[in-house]
């Protein structure tokens, strides 16, 4: 397992912290998740609308390590800051690009990616930190550089992040993808991976 120095932004202050970004998701992460993401997102749960709740609020993420670890060509991210778990993520490599420019050539795949309920907007009044997505956006184009796909990434994203995708990070919106829960399908070329790794 490889740590690598990255900084989060502290909400409160602006100030930018060292927090350590690690290319695997380990049993004590799990734990970690388990010990807090897990009752956050239930006390959020219990006190808003059903159709309100995050679309990710079901998401088990040991569930999700048991199916993938044994797995070739998947990756797991997990990002730590303070003592607390802040991101997970989940890639793979064996899956082939949509968008015209680079059609059936390789890129790494997005598969699930999440921040800790106390970063999010919609669930806490002030959140902790910023650029849990950014850094996890940034890990996965690093992890396509390293497979020689040059940058090139793709995902389907949850309906309430695809503003984050399009205007944030610069990914292409392909429109919404009926085999995949009709969830809108995004990619980034490798010049909009140069981009946006230079913002």
């Amino acid at each position: 397992m490889t740590e690598s120095l990255v900084y989060l932004q502290k909400v409160e202050s602006g100030e930018f912290v060292p927090a350590s970004l690690y290319d695997e998701i380990t049993d004590e992460h799990l734990a970690m998740w388990s010990a807090s993401w897990i009752p956050a997102m239930k006390v959020h749960c219990n006190n808003c609308p059903l159709l309100d709740s995050p679309e990710d609020s079901h998401w088990d993420w040991k569930r999700k390590a048991e199916g993938w670890r044994e797995l070739l060509g998947y990756r797991s991210f997990s990002l730590v800051c303070d003592n607390e778990l802040q991101g997970l993520m989940l890639v793979n490599d064996i899956t082939s690009a949509r968008l015209l420019e680079q059609f059936g050539k390789p890129i790494v795949y997005v598969q699930f990616l999440s921040t800790a309920p106390w970063n999010r907007l919609e669930i806490a009044s002030s959140p902790k930190y910023r650029g849990v997505g950014r850094i996890m956006v940034l890990a996965s184009i690093e992890c396509s550089r390293e497979s020689g796909f040059k940058g090139r990434i793709g995902l389907h994203s949850l309906p309430r992040a695809e503003v984050f995708y399009e205007q944030k990070c610069g990914f292409t919106r392909l429109g919404n993808d009926s085999r995949h829960q009709n969830l809108c399908y995004f990619e980034m070329t490798e010049k909009q991976a140069d981009d946006f790794c230079h913002k």
